[in-house]
C-alpha cells in the first residue's frame, strides 16, 4: 500500500535543542513530509534558526499562530503596554527582530491563518487554533460544537491545530478528525495536571484511503544545552525560560511572571 508519512510540528517557540530533537526523531521514523503549524516565534532564543532548520525541510505548510501575531501588532504599532506579559513580549519581540531581520520578521508576521492542502484523496486543513482565529483555546475537552465549527464552508476532512500545547485526537459529529501534535518547545498552562518538559510531535500516515495510522511522540532534548544557547544569546528573561522548561509548566502569565519584569514596568 503506497502511504506517505507526514511530521506535525508546532509551538516551537524558538527552542532550538528541542526543535533539533524531534527534526532528528522524525527523520529517524522516516518522515517524508512536515507540516508546521504556527508559533515557531517567541519565548525561546533561537526563532531565527528555527526557522531556518524548518525552510529546509520545504514543509507543505506553515501558518500564523498567536506569536506570529504579535509580530504583525508590532510592526502596525499596537500598544504593548496594558498588561506585564505584552511588555514583557515586546522585549521579546524586539530580541526576535535583532535575530531574524527585517525580511524574516515581516515574512513571519504575514503568514496566512490558514492553509488548505491535500495528500492523495485526503483533504487537510493546518491552522493554529481556529480557522478564523491564532489565540482562541481549543482544548480537547471543550464542547463537540467547536470542533464541528472548524469544518464550517470547507470540505475538508481533517484538521490539524495547535495552540494550546496539549496532544490530542477529536472527531466532529460527522466522524471528521481533529489532530492537535502538542508543543514542540514549551510545556502546556498550570492547569495541566500531569507537567512533564519533553517535546511533543505527531506523525501522521496518509494512504489513498485516508489516515491510515497517527502516532503522537514525546521525546526527551538537552535542556542544558537550550538553557546555555538563551544565555549565551543574552535572551531576555532567561529565568523565566529556564524554569518554565526544567519544571514542565508553563509560567508565561501575569501571576508568575511579575518577579521577572523590571521595576520601570511596575510604575
Amino acid at each position: 500500500m503506497e502511504k506517505v508519512r507526514i511530521a506535525i510540528i508546532s509551538d516551537v517557540h524558538g527552542n532550538l535543542e528541542a526543535l533539533k530533537a524531534v527534526l532528528k526523531d522524525a527523520a529517524n521514523e522516516r518522515a517524508e513530509q512536515y507540516i508546521t503549524v504556527g508559533d515557531i516565534a517567541l519565548k525561546g532564543p533561537g526563532t531565527d534558526v528555527c526557522l531556518e532548520l524548518l525552510e529546509k525541510l520545504n514543509p507543505l505548510t506553515f501558518v500564523l499562530g498567536n506569536h506570529e501575531q504579535v509580530y504583525k501588532d508590532f510592526l502596525d504599532g499596537k500598544s504593548f503596554d496594558h498588561s506585564l506579559k505584552r511588555r514583557m513580549i515586546e522585549d521579546l519581540v524586539k530580541y526576535d527582530y535583532a535575530f531574524l531581520g527585517e525580511e524574516k520578521f515581516r515574512y513571519l508576521a504575514t503568514l496566512p491563518k490558514k492553509v488548505s492542502i491535500q495528500v492523495f484523496q485526503t483533504k487537510m486543513d493546518v491552522f493554529h487554533a481556529m480557522p478564523n482565529s491564532v489565540s482562541f483555546p481549543i482544548y480537547a475537552t471543550e464542547e463537540q460544537a467547536y470542533f464541528d465549527e472548524m469544518f464550517s464552508g470547507t470540505d475538508a476532512d481533517v484538521a490539524i491545530n495547535g495552540h494550546v500545547h496539549r496532544q490530542s485526537l477529536r472527531r466532529t459529529a460527522e466522524d471528521k478528525l481533529i489532530i492537535n501534535s502538542g508543543s514542540v518547545g514549551l510545556p502546556g498552562g498550570e492547569s495541566r495536571k500531569v507537567k512533564d518538559n519533553l517535546a511533543q510531535y505527531a506523525l501522521i500516515d496518509i494512504a489513498e484511503t485516508g489516515i491510515v495510522d497517527i502516532h503522537f511522540k514525546k521525546i526527551t532534548y538537552d535542556i542544558d544545552a537550550e538553557i546555555a544557547f538563551a544565555k549565551k544569546r543574552n535572551l531576555p528573561y532567561v529565568d523565566i525560560y529556564e524554569k518554565t522548561l526544567r519544571s514542565g509548566q508553563y509560567l508565561y502569565i501575569d501571576s508568575q511572571i511579575e518577579q521577572y519584569i523590571s521595576p520601570k514596568f511596575k510604575q
